[in-house]
C-alpha cells in the first residue's frame, strides 16, 4: 500500500444515453428517424424533463454507432418539432411542455381548465364600425348593423403567443371600448357588464404559414408554421355573439382531441 494511503477512484461519468434502447436497424427507416422517435418517446414519458440537457451529439453518436451529422438532422427535427432548444455553447435541453387546448369536449371545461394565458392582454385596437357583408352573414345581422372589431395579443409568461381578432355586434355589448379589456378576461366582461354569457363555441382549427404581419406581432419568422383558430361563440337561444380568428403559435401550442 502506499505511505499516501489507497487511491480514491476517479468519479465515473455520467452516462446520460442510459436507457436509451438500440436502434432496431429496421429497413427503409432512415437513422436520423429512428433517433428522433427515440429520444421523442423520452421526452414525452417524462424520463427527460424540461430544462434537463439532452446527451451530447458524440454520445449519441458512440451509442448509436452513427454520424454526427446522423445525430445532428434528429436534433434537427426535434428543434423544429418545439420538443428540444439549444443554448449556444452549452448544449440541447428539453423544452417546456406545449400548452394543450382541447377541440372538443364542454365549454365550461374550456374555460375553466383551457390553454393557461396569463391574465389580460394587450389590446391593439377596439373600434365600433358598420360591419362588412361578411361580417353580417356570420354573425346573422342585418344590412347596417355595427359590430366591435378587438384585436389583442395574449401571452404566456410573458411571451406574445396568440394574435386575436374578434367580432361583436355592437348592440350586445354597447360601450365595450370603455371596459377593461387588458386585465380582465373579454369573457367575464360580456357576462357582467353586459349580461352576456357564452354558453357554447364551435371552433375549427387549420394549420397554416405566418404571415409577415402575424410573424411580426408574435415575434416569429415569417413563414413559421401557426394554428388559425376560427371561433362561433354562442349565448343563450343560439345566437352568435363572437365571431374569432386567432392565430396560437405552431412552437407552443398543440390541440388534443377527445373522442367519447
Amino acid at each position: 500500500m502506499s505511505i499516501y494511503g489507497s487511491r480514491r477512484s476517479d468519479p465515473q461519468p455520467l452516462d446520460r444515453t442510459a436507457g436509451l434502447s438500440a436502434l432496431t436497424g429496421t429497413t427503409g427507416i432512415p437513422l436520423h428517424y429512428q433517433i428522433k422517435e427515440a429520444l421523442t418517446l423520452q421526452i414525452q414519458s417524462g424520463r427527460w424533463k424540461a430544462d434537463q440537457e439532452l446527451p451530447t451529439e458524440e454520445e449519441l453518436c458512440r451509442h448509436y454507432a452513427v454520424s454526427r451529422g446522423t445525430v445532428r438532422r434528429a436534433i434537427a427535427d426535434l428543434v423544429q418539432q418545439g420538443l428540444v432548444h439549444r443554448k449556444q455553447g452549452r448544449g440541447t435541453y428539453v423544452s417546456s411542455p406545449k400548452l394543450e387546448g382541447s377541440i372538443l369536449g364542454s365549454y365550461k371545461m374550456y374555460r375553466d381548465q383551457g390553454v393557461p394565458h396569463d391574465a389580460g392582454a394587450r389590446v391593439l385596437r377596439c373600434e365600433r364600425h358598420l360591419a362588412s357583408e361578411e361580417i353580417c352573414r356570420v354573425l346573422d345581422l342585418g344590412p347596417g348593423s355595427e359590430v366591435y372589431e378587438l384585436e389583442r395579443l395574449r401571452f404566456v409568461r410573458g411571451v406574445s403567443v396568440s394574435l386575436q381578432l374578434s367580432h361583436l355586434p355592437a348592440e350586445l355589448c354597447p360601450g365595450l371600448e370603455s371596459e377593461d379589456l387588458v386585465h380582465r378576461h373579454l369573457y367575464d366582461v360580456l357576462r357582467e357588464k353586459f349580461d352576456l354569457p357564452l354558453v357554447r363555441a364551435e371552433e375549427y382549427v387549420e394549420p397554416v404559414l405566418a404571415d409577415a404581419y402575424v410573424a411580426g406581432r408574435l415575434g416569429i419568422a415569417a413563414g413559421a408554421p401557426v394554428f388559425l383558430v376560427e371561433r362561433h361563440s354562442y349565448t343563450f337561444g343560439g345566437r352568435i355573439a363572437e365571431f374569432r380568428r386567432a392565430t396560437m403559435r405552431g412552437d407552443v401550442y398543440r390541440y388534443r382531441i377527445d373522442l367519447r
